[in-house]
């Protein structure tokens, strides 16, 4: 029975101590960040951006797909545009 409890409080020191080498070594988000290249953080935004747009389509998706009813048969204002006359009769 010793052998099994020695066994595994070895098991837990290696998992312990990977854990620790781990945490010490593996830099932050942050640290991560100030070491890139200018270059390489306008392409890190650039994607970030993209990201964050995509996700907001999809967050319209979303409501759109919880809506029950469709989105044809909702009246919609039409923009008025400054550009273009009338061609109501007022």
């Amino acid at each position: 029975m010793a052998k099994w409890a020695k066994a595994i409080a070895v098991g837990f020191g290696i998992v312990g101590g990977a854990y620790a080498m781990m945490v010490t070594t593996v830099p932050t988000e942050e640290e991560l960040y100030q070491k890139l290249s200018p270059e390489l953080k306008r392409k890190y935004e650039a994607v970030k951006n993209d990201t964050e747009r995509k996700q907001a389509f999809a967050d319209v998706l979303k409501r759109a797909a919880e809506d029950p009813e469709p989105w044809w048969t909702k009246k919609h204002p039409v923009p008025e545009n400054p550009n273009v006359k009338s061609r109501r009769a007022d």
